[in-house]
């Protein structure tokens, strides 16, 4: 009943002041026919509160958000399904669904009226223009009296998840990722431990074909052996993302950040697409970096895991690539790197994280430029990245990431040499940069 009386309205309340004044007045003045007048005014609300307070109302309320991972400008469909599961009717309700700024407003609907068995489902869309992970709920209802003198609010606790994920460009194919990929001998073997004649070898089974013995297996373990049928080959993809706060300039969809991560998660969905197993590297540590996605899975079910993380990057504390730079070194394959501004000490921890034999790809963000003014410092930087073997393609405020991908594509191949301030760089040139640099 308290908490009935507390929930009364304007309404509720003016006419429970009302009737107050109207006894008062009738037991001054002496008319009787006035005091029932104010009897009548005050309970209204009094009875009102005392039906609401025994009343129990059962309802249910499910969300599902269709679908549950969007792109950055894209809708989803959030739908509610309401239900009255008791047996009492339900008079006037105000839903309003709880849903983040970014998402948009709060949407809100009325329900005149709810009988027995009442179902009913309500849909609105959401859209967000930057990325993330947000909560949609949990959902409140106000329900109201015929008459408008009780408003109780209740407010469920489920709630659903919408996963934004950045921009994906469609990027356009390269012939050292086919070729990386490829088949024939031209694509490496992954061996787990030992050397390559243990690996290819195994006991003999019944059923096996005799003309697959290795008689030189056989000879060393007393033991029938036989050639392995092939084993399937694994193309692998390291994905390094420098999100480092004093890496990146400008705040917004228009930051070199948000480049950035746009440009990873192209690049991981390009890779996924073309048969790589693929894994993402930020500048934090991270026990999961060293985590391959399996390649024989869907690419949208490998780069879920990838996008989900892009979604969550948020600019970091740290000052170094040395994290970054020894989750590299523990396992060769491709590696494509988007850099923001880089200092000496990040140029050598890259150069060295480099294995021998992978090749690596570099975005290397002009961040300067996103304030309006260069340092002209990314040109040396540039340079030494490309004397420890990668190759690096400058990105600019104004490049769209399929543009820089085919810049280093263009290099790759041949029909676009570094630039003319890129050419070898001697040990003494280095030192020299880096005492400059610090």
């Amino acid at each position: 009943m308290r908490e009935a009386l507390s929930a009364l309205t304007t309404r509720g309340r003016a006419f429970l002041a009302a009737g107050g004044a109207t006894i008062v007045c009738s037991l001054l003045l002496g008319y009787d026919a006035l005091m029932r007048v104010g009897i009548l005014a005050a309970a209204v609300p009094l009875l009102t509160a005392a039906v609401a307070s025994r009343s129990r109302y059962r309802l249910r309320a499910d969300r599902l958000i269709t679908p549950g991972r969007v792109g950055v400008g894209e809708t989803a469909t959030v739908t509610l399904r309401l239900a009255n599961e008791g047996r009492m009717p339900t008079g006037l309700l105000l839903l309003e669904d709880r849903v983040p700024y970014a998402l948009g407003t709060r949407p809100r609907f009325v329900v005149d009226h709810m009988g027995r068995h009442w179902s009913r489902d309500v849909s609105y869309p959401v859209r967000s223009d930057s990325r993330g992970h947000f909560t949609v709920g949990p959902l409140s209802i106000r329900v109201s009296d015929s008459f408008g003198m009780i408003e109780l609010v209740r407010t469920f606790s489920l709630t659903s998840r919408l996963v934004v994920t950045p921009t994906v460009h469609a990027l356009p194919a390269l012939t050292t990722a086919s070729a990386a990929t490829g088949a024939g001998e031209r694509r490496p073997r992954a061996f787990s431990i030992g050397s390559a004649e243990d690996v290819t070898v195994r006991e003999y089974r019944r059923g096996d074909d005799l003309r697959r013995v290795h008689w030189r297996s056989t000879a060393r373990t007393g033991e029938l052996m036989v050639r392995r049928e092939e084993q399937p080959w694994q193309s692998r993809a390291t994905v390094l993302l420098d999100g480092r706060l004093i890496a990146h300039e400008g705040t917004g969809p228009g930051s070199s950040l948000e480049w950035a991560v746009s440009a990873a998660a192209s690049v991981s969905v390009f890779l996924a697409r073309s048969g790589y197993a693929i894994r993402l590297i930020t500048d934090q540590p991270d026990s999961d970096a060293s985590t391959w996605h399996d390649h024989t899975q869907s690419p949208q079910a490998q780069t879920a895991p990838v996008l989900d993380r892009l979604a969550a990057v948020r600019p970091s504390a740290q000052a170094q690539l040395a994290e970054a730079a020894q989750a590299i070194t523990r396992q060769p394959g491709l590696l494509v790197a988007v850099l923001g501004r880089l200092r000496t000490n990040d140029v050598a921890e890259l150069s060295r994280a480099l294995p021998p034999g992978s090749r690596g790809l570099a975005m290397l963000l002009d961040a300067d430029a996103w304030r309006g003014a260069s340092a002209g410092r990314i040109a040396g930087h540039a340079s030494m990245l490309r004397t420890a073997g990668w190759t690096v393609s400058i990105a600019s405020p104004g490049d769209p990431v399929p543009m820089v991908w085919r810049r280093l594509g263009a290099q790759l191949h041949g029909r676009g040499g570094p630039p003319s301030w890129a050419g070898s760089t001697s040990a003494a040139d280095v030192e020299r940069q880096s005492a400059g640099g610090r």
